[in-house]
């Protein structure tokens, strides 16, 4: 491909005006596109005759030109059959006057194939002698690619499977080279050229395809104009993609990009299907053309046999076979076509074949549907299809999730189906007005319930179409061990098997998204949600929110996300939610709460304002009756107050202890001489220091440890106490107050030996 223009610049707002004209897109495009190639034509002859001697090398023109096909960047290739020595004098005074030919000699006078590539034998089915001498030492040469046919078939193919595979990356589909790219104007000629190759191989087809082709054609060389008198080459860029949209007169570039990727969509299919029928065999041929009488007999061979042949012969018919049909009978037929373990060649051909927007409408909205994000690597109706791929890999290859396919070991057929329809539905509303996720749960009650589904089926749908978006949010951007985290979700349902259809759905649609974004480091963070979601501190939180229920539920939510989990885990939702309902409208502080859970005794302290020293208050008053803490939480919550509980050691019963706590103290707390093991500072930052009080079980530690810091003047935000074992953790988040080093340096000299 030419990098440079052979038009000068003085030339290029002339072309803008010729191919551009006062037309609309696509309408008129191939009259207009003909005249601009016809002036460039004459614009580069014009040039080449200038040079001197051009005619009497008796030049042959080849591709682009010999099509008229030009455009102002394409390649010039041609072939001299004159003096050889002259020639090349010529060509390096093209190369001087800025004009990169791309030109050879035959090596046999007689045979122009000799020493040449099968393309270049091609080339010369529609060369075009440039003066009469030249055309007809060309007439000679004709019959020289129909010769080699089976040799030109063969690199057709192979040059093919090369291009494919260096289509598979993100900038070929957001950003779709005209030339060379999947239904580009590559596949386009050759696809062109093989029918006229082997015409018995095409003998009794429609001419529709071809049709489609030519029509493509006009409009990428008219696009393709467009972008070389841009100065660009033939990737149609993001950036290219908003001029043109604007130079058409366009409402804006996904516009143009709708249409652009449909017509790919198109020119592939019948570019793939023309290839695979010049190579196939006529037994094969005549087998796909046998007619298709019914939707049933259409879909059960194509997936016995989802070659490109059956799939051309259904695309043709396949409206008028699904017409018939009862939206009923469309579901059962969805559901006999996929439900099961299908081939992925057989979910492409039902794809390509128009299958699935046939029985789905919506989905022909999405055809083409490009977005722009970088991150997506297929069109919209094209990533559906990849996750219905994605969700029967999953099924058939057992680790492609990493660490999350642990979850797929259990799933029954039936939530293998619901996986298959949140595929279908997913992204199915994509490109219309408000979210996408809730209008896609709309679309799956209408269609679900024209297929006549059950409701369980169309609630688990609707239920993960809504929310497929949730769980990505909260493994990736969110902490996954927080509770405000699990809350969020539990709130919009994540729970049991939902919950584990949903995180491996969302694992499959990163996947179909772009596969590159599914990484190890994804799937464990993903798997850690789970986890977490279904860890016994959720649980205990989830168990809670649901005893509150509906009523004050969002002030109920946040002070029980203010509780620690291991209180969440011991003291019932009745008591818990209840007392915390009574500290909120109490208009004092409330007595001592004393009872006993799971074979321990818990105490709860409340105060309705935070004072300095109020947890060294607690804690001193448990000390001097004689009660040892293995645990504390404590914890300032909004409209609450003050709102700590200590678990004690001891076996004394509730009432007791609570006929204690009503007396006065009768004597002074004297804190006990005690040594930690370790002070260390946990993490800090403008708002927090949090230390760690690490040493073996001493009584008085806890007092010990809030007595220093009270005496540091560093007001307590909250802190957690564990006892197990020998061992204590006691960890105390404060607001910085001086220098956090001056402060750690005293606490050790203090209590670390």
């Amino acid at each position: 491909m030419a990098t440079r223009s052979f038009l000068l610049d003085s030339q290029i707002e002339d072309g803008f005006q010729r191919l551009l004209g006062d037309g609309a897109f696509p309408e008129g495009v191939p009259a207009r596109r003909r005249e601009f190639s016809k002036w460039l034509e004459e614009t580069l002859a014009a040039r080449l005759e200038k040079l001197g001697n051009f005619k009497d090398l008796q030049p042959v023109l080849l591709g682009s030109w010999s099509r008229h096909e030009l455009s102002p960047k394409s390649d010039i290739d041609l072939l001299f059959a004159g003096d050889e020595a002259k020639v090349k004098e010529f060509v390096a005074q093209a190369f001087r006057d800025g004009l990169k030919l791309r030109a050879r000699t035959p090596e046999n006078a007689e045979d122009w194939s000799v020493g040449v590539e099968p393309f270049d034998v091609l080339a010369l089915k529609s060369a075009h002698g440039y003066t009469s001498e030249a055309a007809a030492a060309l007439h000679k040469q004709k019959s020289l690619a129909t010769k080699s046919r089976k040799a030109i078939l063969k690199a057709i193919r192979l040059e093919r499977e090369e291009r494919r595979k260096r289509q598979d990356s993100i900038s070929n589909y957001l950003e779709p080279n005209l030339k060379f790219g999947a239904g580009g104007l590559r596949d386009i000629e050759q696809a062109l050229a093989v029918r006229d190759l082997f015409p018995e191989k095409f003998a009794g087809t429609e001419p529709y395809p071809f049709q489609v082709l030519e029509t493509i054609k006009d409009e990428f060389l008219f696009l393709r104009g467009l972008l070389h008198l841009m100065g660009s080459n033939d990737i149609l860029s993001a950036h290219d993609q908003i001029e043109i949209a604007k130079k058409l007169k366009m409402e804006s570039p996904q516009v143009l990009m709708k249409f652009v990727q449909s017509e790919l969509e198109r020119a592939s299919f019948y570019a793939d299907w023309a290839v695979a029928n010049a190579m196939s065999a006529p037994k094969a041929q005549k087998s796909a053309r046998r007619e298709l009488k019914t939707f049933s007999e259409a879909i059960q061979r194509l997936c016995i046999e989802p070659n490109l042949l059956n799939q051309y012969q259904l695309r043709l018919v396949v409206d008028k076979l699904a017409k018939p049909l009862s939206s009923e009978e469309q579901g059962k037929a969805l559901f006999k076509a996929i439900s099961g373990d299908v081939p992925d060649s057989v979910l492409l051909a039902l794809h390509r074949a128009r299958v699935f927007e046939v029985l789905l409408p919506d989905l022909k909205r999405l055809k083409g549907l490009v977005q722009h994000d970088h991150y997506h690597r297929f069109t919209a109706d094209v990533h559906i299809v990849q996750t219905l791929r994605e969700v029967q890999r999953v099924k058939t290859h057992k680790k492609v999730l990493g660490v999350m396919s642990k979850l797929t070991a259990d799933l029954t057929a039936q939530e293998w189906w619901t996986l298959k329809l949140t595929a279908l539905f997913h992204d199915l509303a994509k490109g219309r007005k408000g979210d996408h996720s809730t209008e896609g749960a709309k679309l799956v009650d209408k269609y679900l319930a024209d297929w006549k589904y059950s409701d369980g089926l169309k609630d688990d749908v609707r239920w993960l179409v809504e929310n497929h978006l949730l769980m990505s949010t909260a493994a990736f951007r969110q902490n996954p061990q927080s509770p405000t985290t699990w809350n969020r979700l539990f709130d919009r349902g994540v729970t049991g098997r939902r919950m584990i259809l949903l995180a491996i759905f969302t694992a499959i649609d990163i996947r179909a998204t772009n596969p590159e974004a599914w990484t190890d480091w994804k799937a464990q963070l993903m798997y850690s949600l789970v986890e977490n979601l279904r860890s016994p501190q959720a649980l205990n939180l989830q168990r809670h929110l649901k005893y509150a229920g509906d009523k004050n539920k969002a002030e109920l939510q946040e002070w029980l996300l203010s509780v620690d989990p291991a209180v969440l885990a011991t003291i019932s939702p009745k008591i818990l939610v209840e007392d915390l309902k009574q500290a909120a409208s109490a208009k004092a502080d409330l007595p001592p709460k004393v009872i006993r859970a799971k074979n321990r005794l818990w105490v709860r302290f409340h105060k309705r304002k935070d004072e300095s020293g109020t947890f060294l208050g607690f804690v001193k008053q448990l000390f001097g009756l004689g009660l040892n803490i293995q645990m504390s939480s404590v914890s300032t919550i909004k409209d609450v107050g003050v709102y700590d509980w200590f678990c004690l050691r001891t076996e004394k019963s509730a009432k007791q202890v609570g006929t204690w706590l009503s007396l006065p103290l009768k004597k002074e707390i004297v804190t006990p001489e005690v040594t930690f093991q370790s002070i260390n500072l946990m993490s800090q930052d403008k708002d927090e220091w949090i230390f760690s009080f690490r040493g073996k079980d001493q009584r008085g530690l806890l007092l010990s440890a809030a007595q220093a810091l009270h005496q540091e003047n560093l007001s307590l935000r909250w802190a957690r106490a564990h006892t197990w074992g020998q061992q204590i953790d006691d960890i105390f988040s404060v607001q910085p107050l001086g220098e956090v080093e001056n402060t750690l340096q005293r606490l050790r000299s203090r209590f670390v030996t």
